[in-house]
């Protein structure tokens, strides 16, 4: 039988509790004391100081699920894996086991606890890279994992892929070993060299089987050695449902594919980008109000404005009702509330801020689109970056809300020329006589 999401949370805590780990609330998206981030962007972001060794944790083994939002990776929305909020399954050391321990626990959860096919598993570790020559090769990963996969399925990955971190601009970090699934040909590229380091979808990472935490990275990537040995190890909620539900996709989970579905226009696919990008964001909405953020144009609060003005933009494109919007996050506080009850005693704030949000945007938006077609009816290939910057000086049609809608015209726009546009204005305010 498949497990449920709230199954899958279940075991996960149980088996690292039964283990000696203290089980610990999520943190709020909104980071305290870190001026390096926008959003808790993964589970160890709240946990820095014990890993820095500025602060000493109730227990030196830790695990939760962390409410996590993930800026970067807002563009990306809209294929089977990507998405801006997630729920991060993680556990930790700080200062107490590390590779060997850490690596026996993944395999343990994996194998054991959730019975993942381990003939289509394979691990990857930090093979060195020049860019950070004092950081040596992960010999010993490699030699653990040997006791429980073939030497073919234990990948060697520089530092883009291994050397995870910091959780911002400055922080803590050291070389990972992650664990991905084949989920078949029928996902990739059809490469004959496509592996765990291809971005086609075949290769899905479900679990970080431990950031061995060792250095701390300065402000002009340097590293330095930390105090403590620790470990960051977990997994997204989300793609273990994707594997262990048999599912495509991860809007077709149990949590997503309801919200999914209610954001589905008769005769339209499930599967269209705008559904997927509507289900991310409206859930993203609804944990970033709950957790005290409101839309503006300024850091995390701008991210919050982003998400809202994307799903109200692709709710125009794929002609779904902007009611059907407020509906979704209703649903989303039903879904979640029983093991986030912060969405419940918010539910009243979550809708009217939404509303208001959508209200004020639809007019912009409607202006915005009939100025677009005549822009894109003269342009061929590239959106200029005159009439970019027109629509958003005239009538506050945002740069990113522009390319949207160019994606959905097979249009490019030009950036380059837009932000210079935008420098330059900003320039001439910058020159102007102050009248005071």
């Amino acid at each position: 039988m498949k497990p449920t999401s709230n199954e899958i949370r279940k075991r996960f805590l149980d088996f690292f509790s039964e283990n000696g780990h203290l089980i610990i609330p999520s943190a709020s998206l909104i980071p305290v004391g870190d001026p390096t981030l926008l959003m808790v962007n993964s589970g160890m972001a709240p946990l820095k100081p014990y890993f820095t060794g500025e602060k000493t944790p109730l227990s030196t083994r830790l695990c939760n699920l962390q409410k996590c939002v993930r800026t970067n990776d807002i563009d990306s929305v809209g294929d089977r894996h990507h998405l801006t909020f997630f729920e991060m399954m993680g556990n930790w050391s700080i200062g107490d086991y590390f590779k060997e321990v850490s690596i026996r626990l993944a395999w343990t959860m994996i194998h054991d606890i959730f019975e993942f096919d381990t003939s289509r598993l394979f691990a990857t570790i930090y093979s060195g890279d020049p860019k950070f020559p004092t950081v040596p090769p992960d010999e010993e990963s490699e030699k653990i994992w040997l006791e429980f996969l073939p030497r073919e399925r234990i990948v060697r990955l520089g530092a883009d892929c291994n050397l995870w971190g910091p959780a911002g601009e400055t922080g803590p970090c050291g070389p990972c070993t992650e664990i991905f699934i084949d989920r078949g040909q029928q996902y990739g590229c059809g490469n004959p060299d496509c592996g765990p380091h291809c971005w086609c979808g075949r290769f899905l990472e479900i679990w970080n089987g431990g950031v061995f935490m060792q250095y701390y990275m300065h402000e002009d990537r340097s590293l330095t050695e930390l105090p403590l040995k620790s470990v960051d190890a977990g997994a997204g909620l989300e793609r273990f449902c994707v594997i262990l539900q048999g599912v495509d996709s991860v809007y077709e989970i149990d949590t997503l594919s309801p919200i999914t579905e209610m954001l589905t226009p008769a005769g339209q696919s499930r599967d269209s980008r705008s559904t997927r990008i509507m289900t991310d964001h409206i859930r993203s909405a609804v944990f970033m109000i709950a957790d005290g953020v409101k839309p503006a144009n300024t850091r995390m609060e701008y991210v919050l404005r982003r998400v809202i003005r994307r799903a109200v933009l692709h709710a125009n494109l794929s002609k779904t009702d902007f009611s059907h919007l407020l509906a979704a996050a209703e649903k989303v506080v039903d879904i979640f509330s029983p093991y986030y009850p912060e969405l419940e005693s918010n539910r009243e704030k979550i809708i009217l801020t939404l509303k208001q949000e959508v209200s004020a945007f639809e007019r912009v938006l409607k202006q915005g689109i009939k100025e677009f077609a005549k822009v894109a009816s003269r342009s061929v290939g590239t959106v200029s970056a005159s009439d970019a910057f027109k629509l958003h000086d005239a009538l506050g049609l945002p740069i990113d809300m522009t390319k949207e809608l160019a994606l959905a015209q097979g249009l490019s726009i030009d950036e380059n020329g837009f932000k210079a546009l935008l420098e330059a204005q900003r320039e001439r305010s910058r020159q102007k006589p102050n009248k005071n």
